[in-house]
């Protein structure tokens, strides 16, 4: 066996040095590309916003209407409501509380036009402002 000289050695691991420079680059690029991948999947399936079925729906309207009195499903009922349309119990209580509010927004806005309608079954109420003389 011969020797190996100082700048053979020292050849020898600026190569081994390179190589897993390099290696360490594809790593780094492997890993990116990957995470970058996922994070894009994992942030498109958030964005996409799907209706619920119609059945769904028909089972959450069903109860909703049928307990305006208390339109707050227990959490058996939750579970309930989730399994018969086929969404999960989040879905259900997120549904009930959104629809809450809309039905608050429309009875609101109903009970401001309310007296313009028994009075003359306008819709609306008059405009404001000077009255035309007649």
């Amino acid at each position: 066996m011969r020797p190996v000289s100082p700048k053979e050695i020292e050849r020898m691991v600026g190569v081994i040095h390179g190589k897993f420079n390099a290696i360490q680059m594809q790593l780094k690029q492997s890993t990116c590309e990957a995470v970058m991948t996922l994070r894009s999947r994992f942030l498109d399936a958030r964005r996409k916003r799907r209706n619920f079925s119609k059945q769904a729906t028909e089972v959450l309207n069903e109860y909703f209407y049928s307990h305006l009195s208390n339109p707050y499903p227990s959490e058996e009922a939750k579970e309930e409501l989730a399994r018969k349309g086929g969404i999960t119990v989040s879905q259900v209580s997120n549904w009930f509380g959104n629809k809450r509010i809309r039905i608050k927004r429309t009875w609101g806005s109903f009970k401001k036009r309310l007296p313009f309608i028994l009075l003359n079954g306008s819709r609306t109420p008059p405009k404001s402002g000077p009255e035309e003389p007649g």
